[in-house]
C-alpha cells in the first residue's frame, strides 16, 4: 500500500484524488434529496455521522496517533461543527427538496465567493481584483438560476429552496473562515474527527426524538445504501482523498478542482433523479466554474 511514486506520477495521482473527492462531495446534494425523502432530517444525519465518526476515529488513531487538543481550540471547533456541518446539512436538507437539485448543486459551489466576502467582513481581509471578479461572476451565476423557467420542473418553492441552499453555503464558508481564525495547530484528521464528533453530539438529541416515532421497517434498501454512501463515501472517503491529494499540490492548483463539485451534482441530478437540464443551468454552471478559476488565479498570485 505504501508505494513510493516519482514526482510526476505523484502529481497525477494527487489530481485524480482531488477530482474524486469533489465528485463525491458533489453527490451529497443529490443524496440529501434521496435520504430526506425517506428519513427525518435529524435522524438521517445522526445515522450518517455515527459510522463516519467511527471510521474517522480509527483513521486518526492509525495515521496521527492520540488526539491532543489545546484548551483554546474547543470554541472554534464547536463553531465549525455548529455552522459548517449542522448548519450546512440542515439548510441543505430543507432546501434541496424545494428546488431543482441541479440548481442546488451549482449554488453549493459558490462557497469560495462567500468565503471571500466573509473574510472581508470578519477578518478585514482585502478584496483583490480577482476576488471581486470572482464574486461578481458567482452572483451572476446565482441570478441566472433564479430566472423564471430556468428549470423544467422547479420544485415546490424554488426561490425559498435556493435561499435555504445559500444558507448552507454560508455555513460552509463560515467553516473556512473559522479555520483561519483558529490559533490551534491541529492536524487535519484530528481536527475533522473532532468537528464531526461535535456535530454528531449536536444532532443526537433531536435524532433520538425522531427515532422514537420513526418506523425503521419503512427503510428501503435504496435508502440504507444512500445513508451508508453518504457516511462513508461523501463524508469520510471524500475527506481522505482531498487531504491525500492536497499535500502534493499548492493551494491555487487544488482550488481548481472544487469545480468538479457542481459538475457531479448536476450530472447526478439528471442521472439519478431524472431532472431535465436547461441552457440556464449550463450558463449558471459556466459562471461558477469561471469564478472558481478566478479564485484559483488569486491563490496563485498569493503563493
Amino acid at each position: 500500500m505504501l508505494v513510493t511514486l516519482p514526482d510526476a506520477h505523484r502529481g497525477i495521482l494527487a489530481r485524480v484524488q482531488l477530482a474524486l473527492a469533489m465528485l463525491l462531495a458533489g453527490s451529497s446534494v443529490v443524496l440529501s434529496k434521496i435520504v430526506g425523502a425517506s428519513v427525518p432530517i435529524y435522524l438521517a444525519n445522526t445515522l450518517i455521522l455515527l459510522p463516519a465518526v467511527g471510521v474517522l476515529c480509527l483513521l486518526t488513531w492509525r495515521f496521527e496517533g492520540p488526539m491532543r487538543v489545546p484548551p483554546g481550540a474547543w470554541r472554534p471547533l464547536f463553531l465549525q461543527a455548529l455552522l459548517g456541518i449542522v448548519g450546512f446539512r440542515v439548510f441543505l436538507f430543507y432546501g434541496v427538496p424545494l428546488t431543482y437539485a441541479a440548481s442546488a448543486g451549482i449554488l453549493t459551489s459558490t462557497v469560495p465567493a462567500v468565503t471571500a466576502l466573509l473574510a472581508w467582513m470578519v477578518l478585514r481581509e482585502r478584496l483583490t481584483v480577482h476576488a471581486i471578479l470572482g464574486v461578481l461572476l458567482t452572483a451572476f451565476g446565482i441570478l441566472v438560476l433564479t430566472v423564471p423557467g430556468a428549470a423544467i420542473s422547479e420544485g415546490a418553492r424554488p426561490l425559498l429552496g435556493s435561499v435555504l441552499v445559500l444558507g448552507a453555503v454560508v455555513g460552509e464558508a463560515s467553516w473556512n473562515v473559522l479555520s483561519r481564525l483558529s490559533g490551534a495547530r491541529l492536524r487535519p484528521l484530528t481536527a475533522t474527527t473532532l468537528v464531526t464528533s461535535l456535530a454528531l453530539v449536536l444532532f443526537l438529541p433531536l435524532g433520538l426524538v425522531e427515532a422514537t416515532t420513526f418506523d425503521f421497517a419503512r427503510l428501503t434498501p435504496g435508502a440504507v445504501f444512500a445513508l451508508g454512501y453518504y457516511a462513508l463515501g461523501a463524508t469520510v472517503l471524500a475527506y481522505v482523498l482531498w487531504f491525500a491529494g492536497v499535500r502534493h499540490l499548492n493551494a491555487s492548483t487544488a482550488a481548481v478542482y472544487t469545480g468538479w463539485l457542481p459538475v457531479s451534482a448536476v450530472a447526478l441530478s439528471a442521472l439519478l433523479l431524472g431532472e431535465r437540464l436547461t441552457l440556464w443551468h449550463a450558463l449558471g454552471l459556466a459562471c461558477v466554474l469561471c469564478a472558481t478559476f478566478v479564485f484559483a488565479r488569486q491563490g496563485a498570485s498569493c503563493d
